[in-house]
């Protein structure tokens, strides 16, 4: 089967691009290789942008959203001696129920009769003089396919295997992090709250790297909880990152141990518990590894990581990438055109020039020396704490 575009993962990049594009007319495949698209939550937190209103329709994402807030809470490594850093971020943060929101989304995948290819792994990549030309994949009950489009879009989140095929390296983009969803916890305030974890300050866990931890209020007495190693500090200060277990380790103490976590879900159980990775590192500028692919949202790095939302910052990254290949295949008019080493080149000027990425990049670029000045250079809970001031400061700029 010929396709325009094929999109290799069907998150918010791939059935945002999916979505946009068959509505230009564009015969698009949806390759997943989950069973639902709903299984999993990647994220169930974001700020409202435009683009929800585009890709879901008008007020869909004010039907969808069951809580949301303005504040965000910092906590001190010792959070008994100092106050917290409280802000106003003006935007609300909102937050919702992942397999509502995906639902959303096939809605429109199905009235725009995109063809989505369910429990299907793509295995390899086909190729025809230097270019991808498309993928091969197995369908859902395990027999060998093979889809061809101009365009094949990476859109398999963090650690693409796409990406991966083609030589790229995730090492320093790419942190270790748990998110789990709580019930039965007992919050006094809705904001959003993150710990500082420098290295040395749980003494559980006195060899583990610099982390953030976070813990997000939802509906009721729910909550979503996390922690994150903060991986280029902890690079930075010669520590190997933990693996899943040792991670989900320490998750599980710091939940009940930390004087602050530990009260609020001192009653709690956790309905949800997984050990992934994020791409905090920055967006990638190199988002077209091989002639034919183009990377999207996790795959390219491309995560708003001051808090805005990696979901929004995938959707906004297909729509951009969706537009521009549109163009260039009606300026084109052939494949081998539409992938000359100058068309690569424009693209990838066009792209990191735009509003989208530059303001990514600022927000990483900003939030690194942050957490850089915090977890490196004063390093330890008591220069934190006696920084702390400097530190609101620089919160409230990034």
């Amino acid at each position: 089967m010929v396709y325009d575009f094929i999109f290799v993962g069907a998150g918010p990049a791939g059935l945002t691009g999916a979505i946009l594009a068959a509505r230009q007319g564009k015969r698009c495949l949806l390759i997943e290789k989950k069973s639902s698209l709903d299984l999993h939550p990647r994220g169930e937190t974001l700020r409202h942008r435009p683009i929800l209103d585009e890709v879901l329709g008008e007020g869909v994402m004010d039907s969808l959203t069951i809580a949301s807030t303005t504040i965000i809470e910092y906590f001190a490594p010792l959070p008994r001696e100092v106050d917290p850093i409280v802000l106003d971020m003006k935007v609300p943060n909102l937050t919702f129920e992942w397999h509502e929101w995906m639902q959303a989304f096939q809605k429109q995948v199905q009235e725009l009769s995109i063809d989505l290819k369910l429990g299907a792994e793509v295995i390899d990549l086909t190729m025809e003089s230097g270019r991808v030309t498309g993928v091969k994949y197995l369908d859902a009950d395990g027999s060998e396919a093979s889809a061809a489009a101009d365009v094949v879009f990476a859109s398999d989140g963090h650690g693409s295997l796409i990406g991966r095929k083609l030589g790229v390296d995730y090492t320093g983009i790419n942190y270790p992090i748990v998110k789990s969803k709580f019930s039965n916890a007992r919050f006094d305030s809705p904001g959003f709250k993150f710990f500082f974890l420098p290295e040395g300050s749980m003494d559980f866990a006195p060899n583990f790297p610099p982390a953030l931890a976070f813990l997000f209020p939802r509906e009721g007495s729910s909550c979503e909880v996390g922690l994150a190693v903060m991986a280029r500090a902890a690079l930075k200060l010669g520590y190997k990152l933990p693996g899943p277990d040792d991670l989900l380790q320490v998750f599980e103490q710091a939940t009940s141990r930390h004087p602050v976590m530990g009260d609020i879900l001192a009653e709690a159980s956790a309905d949800l518990v997984e050990a992934t990775m994020l791409p905090m590192g920055g967006p990638m500028e190199e988002v077209i590894p091989k002639a034919g692919v183009v990377l999207l949202g996790d795959a390219a790095g491309f995560v708003e990581i001051s808090g805005g939302s990696g979901l929004i910052s995938s959707m906004e990254s297909a729509k951009f990438w969706v537009n521009i290949m549109i163009d260039q295949q009606a300026k084109a008019g052939e494949p081998a055109e539409l992938w000359a080493i100058s068309s690569i080149q424009a693209m990838t000027e066009a792209y990191t020039s735009s509003g989208i990425f530059r303001h990514n990049k600022a927000i990483a670029d900003g939030s690194n020396i942050s957490w850089d000045y915090v977890f490196t250079n004063l390093r330890n809970s008591e220069n934190i704490i006696a920084s702390w001031g400097i530190i609101a400061k620089a919160l409230d700029i990034f």
